[in-house]
């Protein structure tokens, strides 16, 4: 309970922080406040799948500016969750969410190299 009190407390003081401070930071310290952020997700106790899923949806939003698509990155946001709201309705196990969303990051994987590979000078 403490662990998700400090993390919650973290994520609020966290939108304190200023836009000119955000924009400061490089995409390496953004990805580094990511994996931070994921790392306390995954420690907490699961409660629910969803709401392990908004957890890392937010440690995602972190570091969003960066994304090179952001259209892949809300796709992804919207699958972990839409899984994990069927998983903890016992309609499939964790398992299978978990199969089914590695094969939606390959799947947004693959656009996303189709898409560097269109806008690659020929």
């Amino acid at each position: 309970m403490r662990i998700a009190t400090c993390v919650a407390l973290s994520f609020a003081l966290a939108g304190c922080v200023t836009t000119s401070q955000r924009s400061a930071e490089t995409s390496e310290q953004l990805k580094a406040r990511t994996d931070a952020a994921t790392a306390a997700c995954r420690a907490q106790p699961l409660t629910s799948y969803v709401q392990r899923a908004q957890c890392l949806n937010d440690a995602s939003m972190i570091s969003a500016s960066t994304a090179e698509y952001p259209d892949l990155l809300q796709r992804a946001l919207t699958a972990r969750l839409q899984i994990a709201q069927r998983v903890d309705a016992k309609q499939i196990t964790p398992a299978q969410g978990a199969k089914e969303y590695a094969k939606i990051e390959a799947d947004l994987s693959a656009e996303q190299a189709k898409r560097r590979a269109e806008a690659a000078p020929e």
